[in-house]
């Protein structure tokens, strides 16, 4: 249970970004010609300080994917994470099997940015359409390193607590798996409160 949101709001963090999730995969399903597979969004609040231990745990070893920066009603980090070594098959799958693997390399973080710029920000625009807000995101941008480096990459020192949204997504014709992240900075928690209220008592009506 968190200190900061109810189970009520909790549970509709989850379905909220479930519904994005979904229309963000159904963009990848198009754009990979293959089914994408979703698991339900997970809600942890993590100590920064402990942060590392629990994407220790999460992720794979060797990281590679983007990050986007977002503000508005909310603000924080998404990132798009694939096991470092399984980036180029990902990039190879968008771009077709005509090119070289020096060429595919060249095209590597390019293209993973525009694949995070499709689910990063279909995730983030439906949750503000669904909680009628206002988000605004940065440029994607493409990294590579350990849990460590995308732990400096992702979160703001000054963060006491971190709201991580993990889901992972896997390709239902190739054995390729990766996870969606998005660390919400809960300074901006009041009016994240106040939006999911609002949410709720549109739901339960007058």
């Amino acid at each position: 249970m968190s200190p900061i949101f109810s189970d009520d709001e909790q549970e509709t963090i989850v379905e909220l970004m479930n519904l994005g999730v979904g229309r963000a995969a159904s963009a990848l399903s198009q754009l990979v010609k293959d089914e994408v597979l979703l698991s339900v969004p997970k809600v942890d609040f993590v100590q920064l300080d402990t942060a590392e231990d629990t994407f220790k745990q999460l992720l794979p070893k060797s990281l590679a994917g983007v990050t986007q920066a977002f503000d508005g009603f909310i603000s924080g980090k998404a990132a798009l994470i694939f096991p470092e070594e399984r980036s180029l098959e990902l990039v190879r799958i968008v771009v077709g099997n005509e090119l070289s693997a020096s060429e595919i390399s060249e095209l590597e973080q390019d293209t993973l940015a525009e694949l995070g710029n499709i689910l990063l920000n279909s995730c983030l625009a439906s949750l503000a359409n669904l909680l009628k807000r206002e988000i605004n995101t940065s440029l994607p941008e493409a990294y590579s390193g350990d849990h460590k480096k995308m732990l400096e990459i992702l979160c703001d020192q000054k963060d006491s607590l971190i709201m991580l949204v993990q889901i992972d997504f896997s390709l239902r014709q190739r054995n390729l798996q990766g996870y969606l992240a998005f660390i919400i900075d809960l300074r901006s928690a009041d009016g994240f409160h106040i939006a999911l209220q609002e949410y709720l008592a549109d739901l339960l009506g007058p």
